[in-house]
């Protein structure tokens, strides 16, 4: 009798153990993200290039155990029309450092999925407050252009620079 009864308490200690595991590993643990936030644009190291403008993310942060994250949404930023005009990729979290994700922002063309327009690196918190993207979207070709969740250049450096601190020195490249 004592011996069934174990048999029993083993077998559903083992099929509870699966199911959490399987819950554990599926589960994508979706963060809904939906804000507007203040963000200037400017060319590395020249405060005299900066604009004002406003970033507009919408969409979810799937965030899962033992997979890659990913966010799944829009990235719009005003003034850029070819963010408005055209579909971002799910994004990937292709690296995440104390709190701090970085991905590839990529816009497609609706028509054509698989027709890039422009690529990008973004490095956003869990929390979506701190935002940064560089990429080479300016006029000026040879310099980065940065958009960054601030309301001035020197909140948008020192931005950044809390950024770099966290993730490490790889955080945005310098000019």
């Amino acid at each position: 009798m004592r011996s069934n009864v174990c048999k029993v308490t083993i077998s559903l200690i083992i099929v509870l153990g699966i199911i959490t595991t399987l819950i554990l590993f599926f589960y994508q643990f979706p963060k809904k993200v939906d804000l507007v936030s203040p963000a200037v644009s400017f060319y590395g190291n020249d405060p005299s290039s900066i604009k004002h403008t406003s970033l507009r993310i919408s969409g979810t942060l799937n965030r899962p155990l033992f997979q890659q994250h990913r966010f799944k949404g829009t990235v719009t930023i005003d003034g850029l029309e070819f963010t408005k005009e055209n579909e971002t990729l799910d994004t990937y979290v292709l690296d995440k450092n104390n709190g701090i994700n970085m991905g590839n922002l990529v816009y497609h063309k609706p028509s054509k999925p698989g027709e890039f327009v422009t690529l990008s690196m973004i490095w956003f918190d869990d929390t979506f407050e701190h935002i940064n993207i560089v990429s080479d979207w300016g006029e000026i070709k040879k310099k980065s252009f940065f958009i960054v969740s601030a309301s001035s250049y020197e909140e948008a450096i020192d931005t950044q620079k809390k950024m770099r601190e966290k993730y490490g020195t790889t955080f945005v490249p310098r000019e």
